[in-house]
């Protein structure tokens, strides 16, 4: 019986030492958000018990299967064996609840990348809307994109608090607020509720966020002060885990419903199956250990052409760059809708730049992002785009819309140069005519 029970148990053992591999080579960011939804987690099985075994992910990790016989990007094999762990725990243990799956989202690095570069618009929102405000009441504040300047300061909106950091924090907290009233009045929410509760959580998360603006730049607090973090903590507690605390409890007393016991799991577990799982794991093991390649080769139609003026360099990861003595140029190919498009935002910073006083720039009829790059005591002035050759744009649902619909080759322009009458000249000469 014991035996049993541990070549059961051993699977997804086999899984998450495999994703521990990962979690070393930085892959998996343990983060604060990371380790709190680690830490959720046995609250989550214990107000929500595994229901009936069950395969319902025999076909998603099928389809993922396939994928990864022809991508090779990280990514890919990520999503393949974190499915084909829930596989394993769900057709060996029990069917595991939807808010299991919401913590598992949230802390991967799919909603990293997601909330970084989706949640961009709304910080600049953030930004100009606190300058407003300031401005209101008399502050002589200037916003430059995503930053506040007052008397030589800067403060900014950056993705540590509105893309990544206080968002988890808020949405963890209503998973955790639900499994706490659960376990409290032995109730269950309908799944709309949920996810109303969920985008709610992100809706106070910007509030807070504005209010944390507001209050660092009127109260003058650097972002070397101690204070600057306790601010953030304060205003997602005030604004953000207070309110939704209210909120879920009002929502479990109005809509709640008695909840009903998982079926009882079937303890027969056929050698096929178990089989099946060692097979899968073994091909789990062969595609995560494969050298990765970066998601950034070039689609049919793509490559790039030298320019007059430029000397071009194709690099390894499929970049081509081009510079000449005013201007370094990147051409990045995206190979489909869905991949990512290594964005300045993150490349720039990688290599020790700090980006900062991000805003759209209206040049030759197209918008632009325009943003500075400072290292020590060197600053550039940068710019970027995305566009098929033809058509020009900044929004991500855009591109990709046009990339899925019209089968389109994008590709992100990255123009940097060190003042911002050169910089208005490359962009002009680097953008599609319209």
């Amino acid at each position: 019986m014991f035996a049993k029970q541990y070549t059961r148990a051993a699977v997804p053992a086999a899984y998450l030492g495999i994703s521990s591999i990962l979690f070393m080579y930085g892959y998996i960011k343990g983060d604060a958000t990371f380790w709190m939804g680690i830490v959720l987690i046995p609250l989550l099985l214990h107000s929500f018990p595994p229901g009936e075994k069950t395969c319902r992910l025999a076909p998603v990790v099928a389809m993922m299967l396939l994928i990864c016989c022809f991508r090779q990007e990280l990514t890919w094999r990520f999503l393949l064996l974190v499915l084909a762990l829930l596989f394993a725990v769900e057709s060996l243990f029990g069917k595991l609840n939807g808010q299991f799956f919401t913590v598992l989202l949230i802390i991967s690095p799919i909603f990293r990348y997601v909330s970084e570069v989706f949640t961009f618009p709304i910080r600049l929102q953030i930004s100009a809307w606190a300058g407003i405000l300031l401005q209101s009441i008399g502050l002589p504040v200037t916003v430059e994109g995503n930053s506040i300047l007052l008397n030589g300061s800067e403060f900014s909106v950056d993705p540590a608090c509105m893309g990544l950091q206080m968002t988890g924090f808020a949405l963890l907290a209503v998973v955790f607020f639900m499994a706490h009233f659960r376990i409290q009045r032995q109730q269950s929410l309908p799944s709309r509720y949920q996810a109303t509760l969920l985008v709610l959580a992100f809706a106070l998360n910007a509030i807070g966020n504005l209010m944390r603006i507001i209050l660092l730049v009127a109260l003058h607090i650097a972002p070397d002060n101690v204070l600057h973090d306790a601010t953030g903590i304060v205003c997602l507690i005030v604004y953000g885990v207070v309110p939704l605390f209210f909120m879920v409890r009002i929502t479990y007393q109005r809509w709640g419903k008695a909840a009903i016991p998982p079926l009882t799991a079937n303890k027969h577990h056929p050698r096929l199956l178990m089989s099946g799982h060692w097979v899968l794991l073994v091909i789990c093991v062969f595609f995560c250990f494969q050298k990765p390649v970066m998601n950034i080769r070039s689609p049919k139609g793509a490559q790039a052409v030298a320019r007059e003026g430029y000397v071009m360099q194709q690099l390894q990861t499929g970049v081509t760059q081009f510079r000449n003595d005013h201007a370094l140029v990147y051409m990045k190919p995206i190979p489909a809708f869905y991949s990512s498009e290594h964005s300045p935002l993150t490349c720039w910073t990688g290599s020790g730049y700090h980006l900062s006083r991000i805003s759209k720039k209206h040049v030759a009829g197209r918008v632009v992002y325009v943003g500075s790059l400072k290292k020590g005591n060197d600053e550039l002035l940068t710019a970027w785009w995305l566009s098929d050759g033809r058509y020009a744009t900044i929004s991500q649902l855009d591109w990709r819309w046009k990339s899925l619909s019209e089968n389109s080759g994008f590709q992100l322009i990255n123009v940097t140069a060190d003042d911002p009458i050169r910089l208005d000249m490359e962009v002009k000469r680097w953008l599609p005519p319209i």
